[in-house]
């Protein structure tokens, strides 16, 4: 005699599963590029001077913004348009405070655009479903 009961964990298909990222709102986002009229706050932006590229910021935005990469040699870039100003990156997660709002925030330049959703998106899982949210592992002192 079989157990033909579901288990929970396993087996889930994908209309009961998390969304595909592309299907959520900062998918939306991303196909649009363009930033939500309601987000009253200025987006960040990475002082690349300054920045250690320590990817703090990363780890920190969280994942239904998904703004901040790591474009390794060219440093470290906010999206605007996926930005919503909300500080999660700012000290002291940021341990040299090398972001601000950006009030004259231009768009993102088109190689940007290549990293969400790209093979390196840190807020994309494997199976193409995004990352649930998490704090910070730990706040690094340089």
């Amino acid at each position: 005699m079989t157990d033909d009961r579901p288990v929970r964990g396993r087996g889930r298909s994908s209309t009961t599963g998390p969304k595909e990222a592309r299907e959520t709102p900062r998918g939306q986002r991303v196909t649009d590029r363009t930033r939500p009229p309601q987000w009253r706050q200025d987006p960040l932006r990475i002082e690349q001077t300054e920045c250690i590229s320590c990817d703090a910021c990363v780890e920190a935005c969280p994942s239904q913004f998904g703004a901040v990469f790591n474009l390794g040699r060219g440093g470290m870039a906010i999206l605007p348009e996926l930005c919503s100003g909300c500080g999660k990156c700012l000290p002291p997660v940021c341990p040299v405070d090398c972001i601000y709002p950006d009030e004259d925030w231009q768009p993102a330049p088109e190689q940007w655009w290549q990293e969400p959703f790209g093979p390196q998106d840190p807020y994309v899982l494997d199976d193409g479903t995004r990352r649930p949210p998490v704090q910070p592992t730990r706040i690094r002192r340089w």
